[in-house]
């Protein structure tokens, strides 16, 4: 009864040699390091074609609105006339920013009122790109024949104004503390820094201008409701509701920019302080990248070659 319980089973499987995979390696050795050389060659001409870019940033801490003094029941009165206290008060800043971004109409007027437009298409912006090795034949081999093409072919505002300028304006929040970064990249530092400091100031006067239109509303709303009313109570609530609101315009107007202190005021960096592209990352990647596919295309052709002598057979 115990014969076949300690007999071998034997099973058919397919076990990896080794020395055959390294075999197969060694024998497309050459294969190998010519795809390898041949792929990081061309990455090495892409990264010295490609010129530093630059990140122009600033950190901006919001303020807190000054508490004036207890409004009793002022906001139920200005909910009952249908009128928010302090019109747009509750957007924060970055809100405010972001959304400026988007409108189309305003970031187009700020792009025409600055010139951007007429700078990203200069040539002589270029003079402020800084190469690898402060090498910029590459670049201008590539880019030579760019210049006729862009007088021959009509400018999209869109696309190549509007879009990339867009692209590289970024504006973000730190949850934990609440600060404000907003930041502008491009390959020459002072137009960056020219960008990203006139953004804030034209930002800051068109939501500032809002603000105060919104505020005028409504001071001229109560204004005349403290004219028409008789009741003693009402005309002192509805002065204490005037204050409020000037004093909000005061307030709007305090800072430099929208409604934040600066933390960090954007500055021009360094040549050195460049933040992408990061050469040396894109060679590595590159030749390992290469490595791994060209051993894969090794086998691939192994494979290939060994279905067709079967087929023969």
């Amino acid at each position: 009864m115990d014969n076949n319980v300690n007999q071998p089973v034997c099973v058919d499987e397919d076990e990896i040699d080794l020395r055959e995979l390294f075999a197969t390696i060694w024998k497309h050795k050459i294969f190998i390091a010519i795809f390898v050389f041949i792929v990081t060659s061309l990455t090495v001409i892409y990264a010295l074609s490609k010129p530093n870019e630059y990140k122009i940033s600033t950190i901006l801490a919001p303020q807190e609105a000054s508490k004036s003094a207890s409004l009793g029941g002022l906001a139920s009165l200005a909910g009952m006339a249908g009128i928010n206290i302090g019109g747009s008060s509750g957007v924060t800043p970055d809100i405010a920013f972001q959304e400026l971004l988007k409108n189309y109409t305003f970031m187009k007027e700020f792009i025409i009122k600055r010139k951007i437009d007429k700078k990203l298409l200069d040539s002589n912006l270029k003079k402020d790109y800084i190469f690898a090795l402060n090498y910029d034949g590459i670049y201008k081999f590539l880019h030579s024949d760019k210049k006729s093409k862009t007088k021959s072919k009509k400018i999209d505002f869109y696309l190549n104004i509007y879009k990339p300028l867009v692209d590289n304006l970024d504006i973000s929040t730190d949850k934990k503390t609440g600060l404000i970064t907003i930041d502008f990249t491009h390959s020459s530092r002072k137009f960056a820094y020219y960008v990203l400091t006139s953004f804030l100031e034209d930002g800051t006067k068109f939501l500032v201008n809002k603000n105060l239109e919104d505020i005028n509303s409504q001071i001229e709303k109560y204004q005349k409701e403290l004219a028409k009313t008789n009741n003693i109570e009402l005309k002192a609530e509805l002065a204490k509701l005037i204050t409020s609101l000037i004093k909000q315009k005061v307030y709007i107007n305090s800072s430099k920019y929208y409604k934040v202190k600066v933390v960090t005021a954007p500055y021009i960096p360094d040549v050195k302080d460049k933040a992408k592209p990061k050469r040396g990352l894109i060679i590595i990647v590159a030749f390992i990248t290469s490595f791994i596919l060209a051993i894969f295309l090794v086998f691939f052709i192994e494979f290939i070659k060994g279905t067709k002598e079967e087929d023969k057979k």
